[in-house]
């Protein structure tokens, strides 16, 4: 295959020698050094053989006395260049293209940044041009891991951050850090209350005092963990500490839904009627102009122009008439997408849903659709208690000034 590759880049000849004793042309090229390859005999006087377009030439230059050497077949880049040697541009242009395509490869002509919102986008965009991804950097030059830890250590807003060169194209992924909880301060008097209603399914209590207990049945609002210490003895004052625990409840969220058994679709018919009327503000008086309407189904466009000071104010009101077509309403597909549009709801307010239940019930012209869900939700809410909080740095003020 290599020699091939060779012969292709030299240029080679097909010549035939016809005439008697034809291997004397071998003989001729063994001593002038060339060589040959491919001999085949192709009759007692002739034989065909592959040479060089150097050494063809020699060849068939110094034919030796009846022998005839014919060209057959020539080949190789040489050959296409002698050939097209007037048509220059169809060899040049090509090639100049092919140059441009490489340099132009070597170069970045697009960044695409994919994460984060677009204030976020827009550092991004500016720290890493400041560490050599732009339009117009050269590749070889991008260094990934430096970039990904200039930008992190720049931006505080980024958890993580990479470069992903493909082609001419920079792919910058961003992944933005998540903002730390507000946090109560833990020394804050505090309750926990509920914030659905349902039954207790299961109660971890870290700090404070349980006012319920597992299957009992609480009210959103109401106060589950108190962190509030009364003792029975009033010679033992009252203590305050911030309760908190985690709370899960179980409850059954529902809804109904209408699904008509025609789905009804309007196509207009291109006609179209426009009405002009005059209002009078102070007479309340109004004034229309042609105004009868023999559309059986139109849809109604109005548009309003006000004359403040005069009190007068003109309107153009458009009737386009609609056809009026019903067809009969996929029912199972309806039901699929309120389901699902259910269920979504659920699981935006961070609901773990057991089980899921539907009653259709069907009326004259529609079809009536309840939707039951068993859930499961955590509702511990830890809320501060004010006065608790007063009493509790007036009695640490105390403790304070009899320890000091």
């Amino acid at each position: 295959m290599f020699g091939t590759i060779i012969n292709c880049i030299k240029g080679s000849y097909i010549i035939k020698a016809e005439g008697r004793f034809p291997e004397r042309i071998l003989n001729i090229a063994s001593s002038s050094k060339i060589y040959v390859h491919n001999i085949r005999r192709t009759g007692e006087d002739s034989l065909t053989f592959c040479v060089s377009k150097r050494g063809g030439d020699k060849l068939l230059e110094s034919a030796p006395e009846k022998l005839t050497l014919t060209l057959v077949e020539s080949f190789g880049l040489p050959i296409v260049l002698q050939r097209y040697k007037k048509r220059v541009l169809l060899l040049v242009l090509p090639a100049i293209f092919l140059v441009a395509a490489f340099i132009f490869s070597l170069f970045i002509w697009r960044v695409e940044i994919e994460g984060g919102d677009k204030k976020l986008q827009a550092q991004v965009r500016e720290v890493i041009s400041e560490n050599g991804i732009y339009i117009g950097a050269l590749k070889h030059k991008v260094d990934q891991y430096a970039i990904k830890r200039n930008a992190i250590l720049a931006l505080d807003e980024v958890s993580w951050l990479w470069v992903d060169l493909k082609g001419s194209s920079a792919l910058v992924k961003v992944k933005e850090r998540t903002p730390k909880p507000a946090m109560n301060e833990i020394h804050e008097p505090a309750d926990v209350i509920a914030t659905h209603s349902g039954v207790v399914e299961k109660m971890q209590v870290y700090c404070g005092h349980p006012l319920v207990s597992e299957g009992a049945w609480v009210e959103k609002g109401q106060v589950i963990i108190t962190g509030v210490f009364r003792s029975e003895n009033e010679n033992i004052p009252t203590y305050y500490h911030h309760a908190c625990g985690n709370v899960t409840l179980r409850l059954f969220e529902e809804k109904t839904v209408i699904i008509p058994k025609k789905t009804y679709t309007k196509t207009p018919t291109g006609k179209k009627k426009s009405v002009f009327a005059l209002n009078l503000k102070k007479n309340n008086i109004k004034f229309s102009l042609n105004s009868g309407i023999s559309y059986a189904e139109y849809d109604k466009i109005e548009r309003k122009y006000a004359l403040p000071l005069l009190g007068v104010s003109f309107s153009k009101i458009d009737y386009l008439e609609v056809d009026v077509t019903s067809t009969d309403t996929d029912v199972e597909k309806m039901l699929e997408i309120r389901r699902k549009a259910f269920t979504d709801s659920l699981l935006k307010n961070d609901m773990e849903i057991i089980n899921l239940t539907e009653v259709v019930s069907e009326g004259e012209n529609e079809y009536t659709a309840t939707f039951t869900a068993e859930c499961l939700v955590r509702t511990d809410k830890e809320v501060p208690l004010e006065q608790a909080a007063e009493d509790f740095q007036s009695e640490k003020g105390e403790t304070d000034g009899k320890n000091s």
